[in-house]
């Protein structure tokens, strides 16, 4: 992978872990697609799943594990972790950990990100958050 393209992941990651949306949003493509399970976000619906993941988990940090090169696309495999805080699928918040393993593949576009696609368990998530039909 190219030092450009790492950088600019690494930059995303970090940009996304302190919530700075706006700065976030200019590593984007002006047509950026975020592909997740079966939906075609943009980039204001990506940040407000986000925003989301934060308020249930306020201290959520997600941390790069692997970037591998691809030609014109790159991918990352992350963990996210923090601590379940707050209620994000009607259950009480138990104040334990959470952690998420999970995969995105980029396509970046003239050192933008124009599209990607993540693969995280949500299952998962709601099991670790003691979700409703997930104990």
């Amino acid at each position: 992978m190219s030092q450009t393209n790492e950088a600019l992941l690494r930059r995303y990651v970090e940009l996304y872990n302190d919530r700075s949306w706006d700065e976030l949003r200019e590593l984007l493509t002006d047509d950026y697609v975020h592909h997740s399970n079966d939906a075609a976000l943009t980039a204001q619906q990506f940040v407000r799943g986000a925003e989301w993941i934060f308020a249930g988990i306020p201290d959520f940090h997600a941390e790069i594990l692997d970037v591998v090169d691809g030609g014109g696309r790159a991918a990352v495999r992350f963990i996210g972790s923090g601590t379940h805080r707050n209620s994000m699928f009607g259950e009480a918040p138990s104040g334990g950990p959470i952690a998420l393993h999970g995969t995105t593949i980029y396509r970046i576009e003239d050192g933008r990100i124009a599209e990607d696609w993540e693969q995280m368990d949500e299952g998962e998530l709601r099991r670790q958050a003691g979700a409703p039909g997930f104990d």
